[in-house]
């Protein structure tokens, strides 16, 4: 009915944890500002409404173009009057400009006029659940959960914010805590394709792959069945995609990628994972120009390495350096960037021969504000890099403890092994990470390949 349709409304936006761009910081000029404590007005939420509904141009550029004309006109308005609603409307759209670019930018407006809305109005659960959202897409996962946490305390109803607790257990890696939350979520929508998108996620992490592509697929089903399209529908086209592409089926991706452009034509999700499996297949060139796209309409650090890493493997080397040279840029350009893409840096420097101290130091602190997995895994390598096995062994093993099966962490757990001496353990990790994902990535599958050649080589010998 009409309330879960609300839910379904509130849960939505939550399913899409994007990358973030540059910062910069914005202020509002506030006038007439009424009394702390005054209600948002009821006018103030139909807007909303009318506001999220106006939002059904197809694909990425005409959601943006609408949310950029909504985000002008209440700009305009907290000019002439203010209230409570307006700013957490205003921040509502901000958040969703940002879900839709991945630009840090507009997180950050959210966040200013949504501290403003709870300067007026205190007790906005919404304006409350709003900004835990923000701070989760900045990967404040603490203070998200803090949040959310409190409004679900004053509102066991508040799904949107169950759901936001769920999300920050599992940033902060206590999956049975996430998957409490989230047993919730399936009580109540079981056939929300954002409920569903959690529960493969979570298996995933935890190993179970048939429950994974299960409701991987199932997301994907009941987006379609609920009318979702455009960006949102390519999302979820995305992350199907991105399973296969973990688990070695790049034919699988690459089709799952293409329908999702289709789908929402220059979005930046399925460009730059189109671009990841069309180079597992050793096609260079074409993914190079879809990296370069997927670049210039947002220059993550990531892609802007992976693009460096093909231009390098097809001997440009001048155009590789200014890729590289542009990661760290990306990546220490302010406070935020650094928190987003801690290790992101990280691992691009362990994964190139930079700086293996740096390395250490942004993946400790990466691994204390984000302890789950892939947390440990930065730090493992990180360890690694700068020579300090043993320790890499530990957060390595701890890395592995849920079972994820992700190639990157039985890559990065067997060249640990190696360079320990424990050369029958890691020939067994570069097998499973090459039998999961072959071409996991260029540069490193590569290095996997090579290092249990040697691995080979030396038992051969040994066994003479």
């Amino acid at each position: 009915g009409a309330t879960q349709e609300m839910l379904m409304r509130r849960l939505r936006p939550l399913a899409v944890i994007a990358a973030a761009l540059v910062v910069v910081a914005a202020t509002y000029t506030v006038r007439d500002q009424p009394a702390a404590g005054t209600a948002p007005s009821g006018t103030a939420d139909a807007t909303a409404d009318e506001a999220v509904a106006a939002l059904s141009l197809p694909g990425p550029r005409g959601e943006l173009a609408e949310i950029d004309r909504l985000i002008g006109a209440y700009e305009q308005r907290i000019t002439r009057h203010t209230t409570p609603g307006d700013y957490r409307i205003l921040g509502g759209l901000h958040l969703e400009r940002g879900r839709l670019t991945g630009d840090v930018t507009a997180y950050i407006r959210s966040e200013t006029a949504l501290n403003r809305a709870l300067q007026l109005y205190p007790d906005d659960l919404d304006a409350q659940n709003l900004l835990a959202a923000v701070r989760h897409h900045t990967h404040d996962f603490m203070g998200a959960r803090e949040l959310a946490a409190g409004v679900v305390a004053r509102d066991r109803g508040r799904l949107d914010a169950v759901a936001l607790v769920g999300d920050a257990e599992l940033a902060l890696g206590q999956l049975d805590e996430a998957a409490h939350a989230y047993r919730r979520l399936e009580e109540a929508l079981a056939d929300s394709p954002a409920v569903q998108v959690r529960l493969a996620r979570l298996a995933w992490l935890r190993g179970d792959v048939p429950v994974a592509t299960t409701s991987a697929a199932l997301a994907l089903t009941a987006a379609r069945k609920a009318g979702v399209r455009g960006h949102e529908l390519a999302w979820y086209r995305s992350f199907a995609a991105q399973l296969d592409y973990d688990l070695g089926d790049y034919t699988a991706a690459e089709r799952g990628w293409r329908k999702a452009l289709r789908e929402a034509p220059g979005y930046h999700v399925p460009t730059a994972g189109l671009a990841r499996a069309l180079a597992a297949q050793g096609r260079y060139d074409e993914a190079i120009g879809l990296y370069e796209e997927a670049v210039a309409t947002l220059p993550e650090p990531e892609t802007v390495a992976a693009l460096g890493d093909l231009y390098t493997l097809t001997g440009r080397q001048d155009q590789a350096r200014v890729q590289y040279d542009t990661v760290e840029v990306i990546a220490t350009l302010s406070e935020v960037n650094r928190r987003v893409f801690d290790r992101q840096l990280a691992f691009f420097y362990v994964n190139h021969g930079l700086h293996p101290d740096r390395a250490v130091t942004i993946a400790e602190a990466a691994l204390r504000a984000r302890p789950d997995v892939y947390g440990h895994d930065v730090y493992a390598w990180a360890l690694h890099a700068a020579g300090r096995h043993h320790d890499a062994r530990a957060a390595s093993d701890r890395a592995l403890a849920t079972g994820a099966p992700d190639a990157a962490l039985h890559y990065h757990a067997g060249m640990i092994s190696a360079a320990l001496g424990q050369h029958d353990r890691a020939r067994r990790e570069l097998a499973h990470a090459l039998e999961l994902s072959p071409e996991f990535d260029p540069l490193q599958a590569s290095r996997a390949r090579t290092t249990l050649a040697g691995l080979d080589r030396l038992q051969r010998v040994g066994s003479r």
